[in-house]
């Protein structure tokens, strides 16, 4: 599951890059949301897909600040756009990817069913 929510969040932050053109409200946050995305994925797999790794999930934080960013920076900073262009470059990929980046995060944060502790 975390190669495709990976995959889907790499996929969707470059197209917010592409297509956005507005470098402070679309690209940089989209290369902030793919370097992490694909850093958080590599460390992953080196550290043999861990069940609950903090370090994993701090690091997909700054991620959905700028999805987030994504989502409502436009507005923030007056981006000259359409509403159907908001929604289409700024909106609707921005919300997507905190949709894809929290699920992830809650697929590093599980506990391994036979943790002591763990209710049966």
């Amino acid at each position: 599951m975390p190669w495709y929510l990976t995959m889907g969040a790499a996929l969707g932050a470059l197209c917010v890059a592409v297509l956005s053109r507005e470098p402070l409200t679309g690209v940089l946050p989209a290369v902030v949301v793919l370097v992490l995305v694909l850093a958080d994925y590599h460390l992953w797999e080196r550290r043999g897909r861990p069940w609950h790794d903090w370090t994993l999930i701090l690091l997909l934080l700054p991620a959905i600040a700028a999805a987030v960013w994504i989502a409502v920076g436009g507005l923030a900073m007056d981006v000259d756009r359409t509403d159907a262009a908001r929604l289409a470059y700024e909106v609707g990929p921005g919300v997507a990817l905190v949709g894809l980046l929290c699920t992830l995060i809650s697929y590093h944060g599980r506990h391994h069913p036979n943790e002591p502790g763990q209710p049966l």
